[in-house]
């Protein structure tokens, strides 16, 4: 990040940490850490999700940029909504990247600016922070892996919101083949619909009537934490819980189908023992 900015993004009264742009300096990351984040689930799944890069920054002795981060996370906590990075805060000398990264905020700024943020709160957080984190990464530009994997979960969350939003924009699906897919996140190790997702499944129920009610699967999944065994269970009952759902919405039994593919088929692949809200979720396919 340029310097300047960066000291101007971060200076915090000498009376708390002595200077923000000394080595060794934690204290957005540890006032962060301390507080109960309020407001909107977004700026609360903002807080969280900035929170962790913060961290991760930190344990690689990237004093600068996890103070930065770790700020945003506190603004957030507060309920306030923060922008995704500037780019001409930033020193990209890759022409091909800052083009990437020009295009990817655009799309981000629309979806943020949807009904994303209330829909899936915790989706649209996860893509502006893993945003955020790719802008870091390319920045610095020698860390291929990191820089690679920031944009491959960047894209997979836009891509996941971008896609729900066409389904539920849909006026009506006259044909099964108009609604290719939603998807219904749940929280970690839960099997209970939240209240977003029991909109996602409230659009499901209507999309499966304007479509003459055709037969459903209902896929669940979870993410890479914990035993196959354990997590080939509990994605089954979330798929047991959308289909519970969708019956008492007015969809015939017999035309859904639940399964459940445990750690299977990630939408952003991690390392084992990760916890990935996108990864947790039930998908409904109609057919097509």
């Amino acid at each position: 990040m340029k310097f300047s900015k960066l000291l101007a993004s971060v200076a915090l009264p000498l009376t708390v940490v002595g200077c923000a742009s000394f080595p060794g300096t934690t204290g957005y990351l540890d006032e962060l850490k301390t507080t109960t984040a309020t407001g909107p689930a977004f700026t609360q799944a903002l807080s969280h999700e900035y929170a962790a890069f913060a961290e991760s920054e930190r344990q690689q002795y990237d004093w600068f940029n996890s103070q930065h981060f770790a700020k945003k996370g506190l603004d957030a906590s507060h309920g306030t909504v923060v922008e995704p990075e500037q780019l001409n805060d930033w020193d990209i000398d890759d022409k091909a990247a800052l083009a990437e990264l020009e295009t990817g905020r655009a799309r981000l700024i629309k979806a943020l600016a949807s009904n994303a943020p209330t829909r899936v709160p915790a989706l649209t957080a996860t893509a502006q922070v893993k945003y955020d984190c790719w802008v870091e990464q390319q920045d610095e530009g020698w860390q291929v892996d990191d820089i690679a994997a920031c944009r491959r979960d960047f894209l997979a969350a836009l891509d996941a919101i971008e896609a729900q939003s066409k389904v539920v924009a849909a006026p009506t699906a006259v044909k099964p083949s108009v609604v290719d897919r939603f998807q219904v996140f749940f929280d970690f190790n839960k099997a209970k619909l939240t209240p977003e997702a029991a909109k996602i499944v409230a659009d499901v129920a209507k999309a499966a009537k304007d479509a003459g009610y055709p037969k459903l699967s209902l896929i669940g999944y979870t993410d890479l934490v914990g035993k196959d065994t354990y997590n080939s269970k509990l994605s089954l009952r979330r798929a047991e819980t959308v289909r519970t759902a969708l019956i008492a919405a007015g969809v015939p039994a017999d035309r859904l189908v639940a399964e459940g593919r445990g750690k299977s088929e990630p939408v952003v692949k991690t390392a084992d023992g990760v916890r990935e809200p996108q990864n947790r979720r039930v998908l409904v396919r109609f057919p097509g």
